[in-house]
């Protein structure tokens, strides 16, 4: 029989595969899988931030601006550019070209994770703190931040 744990040992959720045992106290829940927002996101920020850059250079000159301004536009803006550019060739439109690239295929990934549904398990019980502090009045609130959550919480 396998030793019961107390309910404040207990992880708050657990990683869950098909056909694994619910085990008691915890619910089945989904959420957006997280792995691919996040690169999703890390890819199209850096390409787009590159191009915001050079656009936002551009913008200092006024010659440039009408040749690289297209640049502040996502996803499109880069193919735009490469029309507006006079002479753009070689490395400049290999580099126009990726920056469209990258940044579709963030939006992509980021859709892709917004689709794909991460299954996990969270628990359904409150926990109660073992410290006899935690549970006298407190003149103060106490903010605890975590990385998928915060809390605020003042006893009076």
């Amino acid at each position: 029989m396998p030793v019961s744990l107390p309910p404040w040992a207990n992880p708050r959720t657990i990683a869950y595969e098909e056909g694994d045992p619910i085990p008691r106290g915890y619910a089945l829940k989904t959420r957006a899988d997280r792995t691919l927002v996040t690169a999703g996101l890390v890819t199209f920020s850096i390409s787009y931030g590159l191009s915001f850059s050079v656009a936002g250079v551009a913008a200092l000159d006024d010659d440039s601006f009408d040749e690289l301004g297209p640049l502040f536009i996502p996803f499109v803006g880069p193919v735009i550019a490469t029309a507006t550019i006079d002479d753009v060739e070689g490395a400049g439109l290999f580099w126009l070209t990726m920056s469209a690239v990258t940044q579709v295929g963030g939006l992509l990934l980021y859709a892709a994770g917004l689709a794909h549904e991460d299954v996990y398990l969270e628990r359904q019980f409150p926990v109660r703190s073992h410290r006899p502090e935690d549970d006298a009045a407190s003149r103060w609130p106490t903010l605890s931040i975590g990385a998928s959550s915060a809390e605020l919480r003042w006893r009076f």
